[in-house]
């Protein structure tokens, strides 16, 4: 009886091809093995106006190559990833698939195995918060923030000054007001 259901088996696998190994996992991963990926953003992730600074360094990682973006996330969201994957010469992919599961929206994979310690990125509100960053500043993305919220924010968390930009002179000079004064 143990041969039978061996020999269905190789049936089976003639008809559907091989059996897949850790299928569940990838479809977690958006197609990859778990030690596959550098650093992971979940939808929400994605969708935020701000850039992850992790997904930067997970981009130059020297084992990085490719990038996964989960079909179902507006293009326009992920449009500043793919980019940067394009410029750093990773190969670029959309996914979209009913068996895909989790809320796993965009994945930077190499090749082969790959030691990370922490493959999924904290969320971003939640880090700053930890680091005492003002929630003015967490909550204005992109704003031009005055000389003392840049100084908290190069202290604190220099890694995110990509989001914002700097108060400048004409900025004074037209009376624009900083986030953390409204």
């Amino acid at each position: 009886m143990g041969d039978k259901s061996k020999l269905e088996e190789k049936v089976m696998e003639g008809i559907l091809g091989p059996r897949e190994l850790k299928k569940e996992e990838k479809n977690r991963f958006l197609g990859e093995y778990k030690e596959r990926v550098i650093k992971y953003l979940t939808i929400d992730q994605v969708e935020e106006p701000a850039i992850y600074p992790e997904i930067i360094k997970a981009v130059k990682h020297p084992d990085a190559d490719r990038m996964v973006v989960r079909r179902s996330v507006g293009l326009e969201s992920a449009r500043k990833y793919i980019d940067m994957a394009r410029e750093q010469g990773l190969l670029f992919k959309r996914v979209d698939s009913p068996e895909l599961k989790g809320d796993v929206a965009l994945v930077v994979a190499s090749d082969g195995a790959v030691e990370v310690k922490n493959r999924k990125v904290l969320d971003r509100e939640k880090r700053l918060k930890q680091k005492g960053v003002s929630g003015k500043i967490i909550k204005n993305v992109g704003a031009r923030l005055c000389p003392e919220c840049w100084s908290e924010l190069e202290e604190k968390a220099p890694e995110e000054l990509i989001n914002y930009d700097k108060y400048g002179l004409l900025d004074r000079l037209l009376g624009t007001e900083c986030v953390c004064h409204k």
